[in-house]
């Protein structure tokens, strides 16, 4: 048991998938809100009776415009001006307004998906090394820090059952613009109580297939019930497309139908409203976790904080972990990967990176820690039994080349 080898995914592990890093990200939200101009915004809010005070909107055009500043570091920024009180009594201002942001962040990631679904395939086989790891280290557990479902798509891809542990189920009714229903999505539950007491269904030692837990949430998870529990949708089919699909369908066709007045397109911030199979309305909150208060007792957050503990236990699987494009600023999780190392020598991390450095919290654990140069797929190429063809090779270069022409072709920075 205490053998197997896992990955810890950060943005970098996606980046050749067409997903952004958090200054790809910054800049993308920036521009637009350049183009927009936050006053405006402000001004369209206040029309429809809400809105900040001008005092606010200053305040975050002010952090906006600072070039040093990344997205995660305005929302940090937001938080601790609400913890603070936000001056003249604007904390839920400030709180609306890291609300919106996110859900900003959240609407840029889905674009991403739903406009680069062919590149993201084309690039499957670029990850077929995650495939060799499963097939030796049964099941592979994969921590991931990243909002994207691209390890559903590569599992999806490659055939690999995958399970976040999710043991319910549910299924929600899809309905077209005149609010009829046309469909349904399917989708796994954990309970509030099953999390608490790691009652979670993850694969056994041995068992073909892939364990998945997304520690900061992400675009195909959500609370429900009052927050109360989580529900992750599945794909509406075993492929690439299937796994986007079911991103579009859960952001398009879960819709409210008011019984007065029908049809009703408006969502909340960060939320999705629509009509249950009773005719009532349900309410299903956005989960990404990002800021500068991330597990702290300090801000309110979507995700339940035991599912730190669950990275802590289920960590202790393995006794190799491979770091795929983390850059080591989370302090909450590098503390997590600290006190794993520290427990036995026997353990060790291996850090992938196309510029890898030791962190200072490993500094004293040399001997158990090694730095690879290089991508995400070129390391996952070194791992397949048999080197892939040179055309392959040549591809995924071209791939890396093009990639921003790609990205742009498609609307983004």
């Amino acid at each position: 048991m205490g053998q197997l080898t896992g990955l810890f995914l950060g943005a970098g592990a996606s980046f050749e998938l067409g997903m952004p890093l958090v200054w790809n990200l910054t800049a993308e939200i920036k521009a637009s809100l350049g183009r927009l101009n936050v006053h405006t915004l402000n001004d369209r809010w206040r029309a429809h009776g809400a809105g900040h005070p001008t005092e606010v909107i200053e305040s975050l055009e002010k952090i906006l415009a600072m070039p040093e500043v990344h997205y995660e570091s305005v929302l940090g920024y937001l938080e601790l001006q609400y913890l603070r009180g936000g001056g003249r009594g604007f904390a839920q201002d400030y709180h609306g307004l890291y609300s919106w942001l996110i859900d900003t962040v959240s609407s840029a990631l889905l674009l991403r998906h739903l406009r680069q679904v062919e590149f993201i395939e084309g690039g499957m086989k670029h990850y077929e090394g995650m495939v060799t790891l499963a097939e030796d280290n049964p099941p592979l557990w994969i921590f991931s820090l990243n909002h994207d479902v691209l390890v559903e798509c590569i599992a999806a891809h490659h055939g690999i059952p995958l399970s976040s542990g999710f043991p319910g189920e549910i299924t929600l009714p899809r309905r077209n613009r005149a609010g009829r229903q046309v469909g349904l999505l399917h989708a796994d539950v954990a309970t509030g109580e099953q999390i608490e007491k790691s009652a979670l269904s993850f694969f056994g030692i041995g068992a073909r297939g892939i364990n998945l837990l997304k520690t900061h949430g992400a675009l195909d998870i959500f609370a429900f019930r009052n927050g109360e529990d989580l529900m992750k949708i599945r794909p509406l089919a075993a492929s690439v497309r299937g796994v986007v699909d079911a991103l579009r369908v859960a952001n398009q066709e879960l819709l409210y139908v008011d019984p007065a007045n029908g049809l009703i397109p408006f969502q909340p911030t960060n939320e999705i409203v629509y009509t249950d199979h009773d005719g009532q309305a349900q309410f299903l909150r956005r989960s990404l976790m990002a800021g500068a208060f991330k597990f702290t007792d300090r801000y309110k957050q979507v995700l339940p904080k035991r599912l730190l503990s669950h990275l802590r236990s289920n960590l202790n699987h393995l006794a190799r972990l491979i770091c795929v494009g983390y850059s080591f600023g989370d302090i909450h999780i590098n503390q997590v990967l600290r006190d794993w190392i520290d427990f036995s020598d026997t353990r060790t991390i291996t850090i992938v990176s196309p510029a890898p450095e030791i962190p200072s919290f490993l500094a004293h654990v040399p001997l158990q820690t090694t730095v690879v140069a290089a991508s995400a797929t070129a390391y996952f190429e070194q791992l397949l039994k048999t080197p892939p063809p040179v055309s392959q090779k040549v591809e995924r270069c071209f791939r890396a080349l093009t990639r921003e022409a790609q990205g742009k072709a498609v609307g983004f920075a």
